[in-house]
C-alpha cells in the first residue's frame, strides 16, 4: 500500500471523484451509522445533488474539500478507488464570521482507520484555513460515537451537548456533541 497524498478538490482535477465521494458518503450512513444529512434508505441522486452543491460552493470560494487518495500512479487523474477520505469545511460569508469555519463530512474508508488519514486531511486543512484568515473551526458528531472520541484528539474542545439533536439512521434522537478549535 502506498502513502495517501492529501489535496484539495479541484474541478478540473476530481470531477469524476463525485460519485466516489457521495458512495463514502453512504457507506459511513449505512455502515457506520453516521448522523450525516440522510437516512435511509439512501437515494443516490440526493447524495449526489449534495455534493454538487458542495463543489459550487468550492467554486463561490464559501466551502474547501480536501481528499485523501492513495495514488497508485502518482502524476496521472486518480482513480475512484483510491479515494481514501474526504473533509469540507464551510467558510459563512457574513463578514461578522470571516474568522470561523465549520468542519463537516470527515468521513474516512474503514481500511484507513486509526492510521493517522483524519489527522493528515485535518492538518492540510486547518493549514489552508488559517491562510484564509480562518482560525476558530467549529464541529459537531453524535454524542458517543467514534467522532466524538476522534474529535479530542484532533485537538478540538467540547462546548456542549444538545439533547435530542438528530435523528440516526440506527433509529432514534441522539444527542448532538458540539467542538471548537483555536488555530
Amino acid at each position: 500500500m502506498s502513502t495517501p497524498m492529501v489535496c484539495f478538490y479541484s474541478p478540473t482535477e476530481h470531477a469524476h471523484l463525485i460519485p466516489y465521494i457521495a458512495a463514502l458518503h453512504a457507506a459511513c450512513i449505512s455502515q457506520d451509522q453516521v448522523i450525516a444529512t440522510f437516512l435511509p434508505p439512501l437515494h443516490h441522486e440526493k447524495l449526489l445533488a449534495w455534493w454538487k452543491d458542495a463543489i459550487a460552493e468550492v467554486g463561490a470560494g464559501t466551502r474547501l474539500i480536501s481528499l485523501l487518495l492513495d495514488e497508485t500512479a502518482p502524476g496521472s487523474p486518480p482513480k475512484g478507488t483510491e479515494l481514501v477520505g474526504v473533509v469540507t469545511l464551510s467558510m459563512p460569508a457574513a463578514e461578522t464570521a470571516a474568522h470561523r469555519g465549520v468542519v463537516e463530512k470527515l468521513f474516512v474508508t474503514p481500511k484507513y482507520r486509526r492510521r493517522g488519514a483524519a489527522r493528515a486531511l485535518m492538518g492540510y486543512l486547518e493549514a489552508e484555513a488559517r491562510t484564509r484568515g480562518r482560525v476558530l473551526l467549529l464541529m459537531d458528531t453524535e454524542a458517543g460515537s467514534t467522532a466524538a472520541q476522534v474529535c479530542p484528539r484532533l485537538g478540538f474542545n467540547q462546548s456542549g451537548i444538545i439533547p435530542s439533536y438528530a435523528i440516526s439512521p440506527a433509529g432514534g434522537l441522539r444527542d448532538g456533541v458540539f467542538y471548537y478549535k483555536q488555530l
